[in-house]
């Protein structure tokens, strides 16, 4: 991980005694390189709701990839931040969305997704002579924890594979064109199979649409989430891409990873602010809490979170690392081994580069860190 040859200089960044978030614009760019390595893939689009940063989607949008937005608002956000944007760069995916929202995607152009029966069923006249995608679930999700799974009965996303006939009923009878088919089953999915059965299960509906020009994998491709951790395994994942690109050339093969460009390029710097011991167990206390990481209360999520001021030195206790939300959840980390630790000291808590400031809180109304592209 890029911070661990620049922990003084993330120190000195600290020295005016705030809390920053630090983002590593090397770290963004070697990710999108590695992505553009696998030449199975066509067209790669950045899940903005990971991270919208002004500076961080012009850098994404300098380095050739499109994005994915959710809503109206993360679009009007990513024009404001990149006036000259070509929308056609825009993937459009809202999911149980009033109906202006598809009307917005309409008038703008966007390369629409619709992830339910409901929208062909209520308001097919929006669809009518249009080109659209359709969001699959394949029965099949992945990830760490129930609520980054998104594939699935108990998932809320896609257009299950038995409710597929109906889409292509509505298809014919308002001459709507399905130009394309979508799936994301989860977050960190390491097993490398759930991306080539999902794949498997696509290329098979694609034969019932002879108008279906492009397959979008969805995104969840893992980070290393610790420093001691194995890297996912690039080159096998590449591979199977590349096989079942090869077995269907007629198809464009899209992804649009998010956590994975921008995760692992995310530090934040924060100060002690207490520390506390009950019987053999330690409290450290930081000037950050849940209200800007939300991730390890919400599914348990783990950040490495360090020492920087004593970042050479022994660790020598087991503590929870809180924050000041008034939570009894407002934990950041649990049975964590660290060094002595004292007021003032700088703690670095890793990969907050996805979903830390975009999924923030006003919460007890405390002031957030401002962000750095370093």
């Amino acid at each position: 991980m890029w911070w661990t040859s620049k922990h003084e200089d993330l120190i000195e960044i600290t020295a005016d005694g705030c809390d920053k978030i630090v983002y590593n614009k090397q770290s963004i760019i070697d990710s999108i390189k590695k992505l553009k390595q696998i030449s199975s893939i066509d067209r790669l689009f950045y899940a903005m709701k990971a991270n919208y940063n002004p500076s961080i989607l012009n850098l994404i949008y300098e380095n050739g990839v499109g994005f994915e937005c959710v809503s109206p608002g993360e679009v009007r956000h990513l024009i404001k931040s990149i006036p000259n944007i070509d929308l056609n760069r825009i993937i459009f995916t809202p999911n149980f969305a009033p109906k202006t929202d598809y009307i917005f995607a309409i008038e703008n152009n966007l390369n629409l997704t619709i992830d339910n029966l409901f929208p062909f069923e209520e308001w097919p006249n929006l669809f009518i002579d249009r080109d659209v995608s359709i969001r699959v679930d394949p029965g099949i999700g992945a990830g760490h924890h129930e609520h980054v799974v998104t594939g699935g009965n108990f998932s809320k996303f896609g257009i299950p594979v038995n409710d597929i006939v109906k889409v292509s009923e509505y298809s014919k009878k308002y001459n709507i064109n399905i130009k394309g088919l979508h799936s994301h089953n989860g977050s960190g999915i390491k097993d490398i199979s759930s991306w080539t059965n999902t794949a498997n299960i696509l290329l098979e509906i694609a034969n019932k649409f002879p108008s279906i020009k492009t397959i979008n994998l969805g995104g969840g491709i893992p980070i290393k989430e610790k420093l001691s951790e194995d890297d996912f395994d690039f080159n096998k994942f590449q591979d199977s891409l590349n096989k079942i690109k090869n077995d269907f050339l007629e198809y464009e093969l899209w992804l649009e990873p998010g956590r994975y460009i921008v995760g692992e390029s995310g530090v934040i710097l924060s100060h002690v602010t207490q520390t506390k011991k009950k019987e053999n167990y330690f409290y450290i206390g930081l000037g950050v809490g849940m209200n800007l990481l939300i991730r390890p209360p919400l599914y348990d999520a783990y950040h490495e979170i360090i020492n920087l001021t004593k970042y050479k030195e022994k660790n020598e206790i087991i503590a929870s690392i809180v924050g000041p939300i008034c939570e009894s959840g407002d934990k950041l980390g649990k049975d964590r081994y660290l060094p002595h630790t004292n007021e003032g000291d700088v703690m670095l808590i890793a990969n907050a580069g996805a979903y830390v400031r975009s999924m923030s809180s006003n919460y007890n109304l405390r002031d957030m860190p401002k962000e750095l592209l370093f």
